[in-house]
């Protein structure tokens, strides 16, 4: 009694493993989380700002080379003007030469429309009237400061100079080209030019390049001479002043720059770009902020995807480990046994799952940006196989969920025997020869072909065990299967099957867990082998449903011999049915005929965007012409309105407005005009036994579960729509009664 209470007392001051479990999994998501999302966080600001950098190089490159294309334009027809003979004899003596004035007039308006601006002005230095476009002259006093570029261009320019102004009235940035006119001794007779709307150039800008980049024109003194922001000009606001240290580090780099190049730098919250502009004797500034939006990209969206994929597996495994541990906390050496045996699979599996997972994810940003297409060819490859290890190992975390609530249940049906182990077989063999391996298979004559029994579940078992031993022998290594029948008693059939190899062994003390779940031989096979040590522990709830037992035969170093019983019931069949040598035929038909189904009408019925496109994908090539639904209401109206139109319906069980079931059941009850049933195939990620019967009990044919397999697919569609010739079948069900003649089933 007080052991009792002992036991109690220390039961209730420990924290429930479950708690601590769950506390322990949601740290470890917080911590994968966290540390991944910097991490990606961190990767695209640099995959993003490298970006920015040929963005911004680009911009200041196009629009230096169209304002120097627009500038030098203007610049050559002021020259053309300038040195025009007319116009140098008449500046040089506007009052004797009265008479030439409207001949020279004239002349210099029909420049003024080669200009883009549509705007000239000159000015003689005997009377400094001043002309512009079609305004009343007026006298320029050349000694006001302000018009220190009439000076400047008469007597220190010898070929043009610029000067820019703000004109308040029109409130736009001008900038002015100014060429002098000289006489035949090189003295300096007047001036004319026209204007550059430099406002005007920076709109066109920013309609082209929207919000995205801010961009800066400014002088060899800092003075910004062009900008979105008027303002900016008009106060000769100094880019140190607008930008701060970063202004002046540019305004240093950009006076030091010899060549056009174009240099990036980086600021705490934007990429920026800065150049020359030679003509002008100015520079450019250029700025892309950085903005939420930039990651609004596809590899965010799988980054999140993949967050929620760990999200969900990290539930998965919550529940689970939520059944597995209530019965677990009856005593206080069953919390013991239960603790560590959790603590060793959370390990395992923790290894199990983020190993095809970093696979899936690694490979996932490798395709991307993988140049080549057998580069990506490689990545997708990979990711295939990751997905299907990672699945196997869902579903054997489904099957422990499932034996842990003793809802693990048989469905029996009547199976050739031969088949199902063919098919065991050519799975294994792969791994047998890439570990150069010798398989030998030995099944004596008194089996029965055909059997009533689970025949999916039976496979597992082998496959599981074969796995076992292809893994545990070392390469060259021999494995061996056989089958034979113990006895049998008003139809009952006992068989025995053995999985031999001579791998490593296993020790006595080893054996007494090796059948208990989460558990391997020793502490350190899944990381030296994988594995999640689920696999025993099902296959031996399996046979214990098939009113059996297993046991294995083993010493170190001297290889094991896994032994199991099953009582299964002998069926009637002795021969293959017509129908199933149209099956079996089917398995032999050349490629064309199996992938492809020309003037075949299908419709999927299928609400997820990304499960209707992978479908597609995979009957991509087979000619079959395709329509979708993306509820059952509509997939029931689709073939309510031509009820000859489809061949086969594939219909998922959970959709919107109406689910698969009752559309299944409405098409059923329409009592459709057509020579054949219309064939109804479940297409869902529903696998349980109860969700297949209610498939059934709907009206619907077949059951194909997701993720789909190619070649179930296309079973159904050969079932469904190849219809063979009865000699065909006739000639398939001949060669294979002869082989079964033969009498020896002895294979290697």
């Amino acid at each position: 009694m007080n052991d009792e209470n002992k036991e109690r007392s220390h039961q209730n001051n420990q924290p429930p493993l479950m708690r601590r479990f769950v506390l322990f999994s949601i740290t470890l998501f917080m911590i994968i989380l966290i540390s991944g999302s910097v991490s990606f966080i961190l990767s695209m600001r640099q995959i993003i700002r490298n970006n920015k950098a040929g963005e911004l190089a680009r911009l200041l490159e196009i629009e230096k080379i169209k304002l120097e294309t627009y500038v030098n334009r203007e610049i050559v027809i002021a020259l053309q003007l300038a040195e025009s003979p007319l116009v140098q004899r008449y500046f040089s003596d506007p009052a004797g030469l009265s008479n030439l004035k409207s001949v020279v007039f004239d002349e210099i308006q029909s420049y003024r429309r080669s200009f883009a601006s549509n705007t000239i002005f000159w000015i003689n230095d005997a009377d400094k009237l001043f002309y512009t476009d079609d305004d009343e002259p007026f006298a320029l006093d050349t000694e006001k400061p302000e018009n220190y570029w009439y000076p400047m261009t008469l007597y220190e320019t010898e070929v043009y100079n610029f000067n820019i102004n703000y004109n308040p009235d029109l409130n736009v940035t001008n900038l002015w080209v100014n060429a002098p006119v000289f006489g035949d001794n090189g003295e300096p007779l007047g001036m004319l030019g026209t204007g550059i709307n430099i406002t005007t150039f920076i709109e066109a800008i920013y309609m082209n390049y929207g919000d995205r980049a801010d961009l800066y024109f400014f002088n060899s003194s800092g003075e910004i001479t062009g900008a979105r922001d008027i303002e900016l000009v008009t106060s000769k606001r100094n880019i140190i002043d607008e930008f701060g240290d970063i202004g002046a580090d540019v305004l240093d780099k950009a006076r030091d720059l010899v060549t056009d190049v174009i240099i990036t730098i980086d600021t705490p919250t934007a990429k920026a770009a800065f150049g020359r502009v030679p003509l002008l004797e100015w520079y450019m500034y250029a700025v892309i902020p950085d903005t939420i939006a930039d990651y609004d990209t596809t590899m965010t969206w799988l980054f999140l995807v993949v967050i929620a994929a760990i999200a969900v597996i990290c539930v998965v495994f919550n529940i689970f480990i939520v059944r597995l541990l209530e019965p677990l906390r009856k005593t206080m050496i069953s919390l013991e046994i239960a603790s560590q045996a959790k603590s060793d699979f959370l390990s395992n599996m923790s290894h199990e799952m983020r190993t095809p997972m970093n696979a899936i994810i690694g490979m996932t940003t490798i395709g991307k940006r993988a140049a080549s297409p057998e580069k990506k060819d490689y990545a997708l490859n990979k990711i295939e196989d990751a997905s299907t290890h990672l699945l196997g190992i869902i579903n054997d975390v489904l099957d422990m969920s499932k034996i842990e609530a003793d809802k693990l249940e048989l469905s029996p049906v009547d199976f050739c025997f031969d088949k199902m182990l063919q098919s065991v077989m050519s799975v294994i063999n792969f791994r047998v020869e890439e570990k150069h391996q010798s398989l030998a298979v030995q099944e004596d004559d008194d089996v029965p072909q055909y059997i009533i029994g689970d025949d999916q579940r039976l496979a597992q078992v082998i496959m599981n065990l074969l796995s076992n031993a292809v893994k545990f022998t070392p390469e060259g290594g021999n494995i061996g299967f056989s089958a034979s029948l113990v006895g049998e008693k008003d139809g009952v059939c006992e068989l025995r099957m053995e999985v031999t190899d001579n791998g490593i062994g296993i020790s006595p003390e080893q054996q007494q867990r090796l059948f208990k779940a989460f558990e391997q031989a020793e502490s350190g096979t899944s990381r030296k082998f994988g594995g999640t040590g689920l696999g025993l522990s099902i296959s031996k709830r399996i046979i214990e449903l098939m009113d059996g037992h297993i046991w294995v035969e083993s010493e170190p170093e001297h290889g094991s011999r896994f032994i199991f019983t099953i009582k299964t019931i002998r069926s009637k069949k002795e021969e293959l049915s017509p129908q199933e040598s149209t099956e079996h035929a089917d398995d032999n038909l050349d490629d064309e005929s199996v992938t492809t189904f020309y003037g075949k009408h299908i419709l999927v019925a299928e609400d997820v965007d990304i499960n209707r496109e992978v479908l597609l994908a995979l009957l991509d090539g087979s000619l079959l012409t395709i329509d979708c639904a993306v509820n059952g209401r509509e997939a029931l109206e689709m073939v309510a309105a031509a009820h000859d139109k489809y061949d086969l319906v594939f219909m998922d069980m959970q959709m919107p407005e109406m689910d698969g079931l009752e559309a299944t059941r409405m098409i059923r009850a329409l009592a459709l005009r057509r020579e054949n049933r219309l064939p109804i195939i479940a297409m869902t990620a529903n696998v349980f036994k109860s969700d297949i019967e209610e498939c059934m009990a709907a009206g619907m044919d077949e059951h194909i579960g997701k993720p789909l397999n190619l070649n179930e697919v296309y079973r159904c569609l050969r079932k469904y729509l190849i219809q063979q010739p009865p000699e065909f079948n006739r000639r398939v069900s001949d060669r294979r009664v002869n082989e079964r003649r033969k009498g020896d089933r002895r294979r290697s």
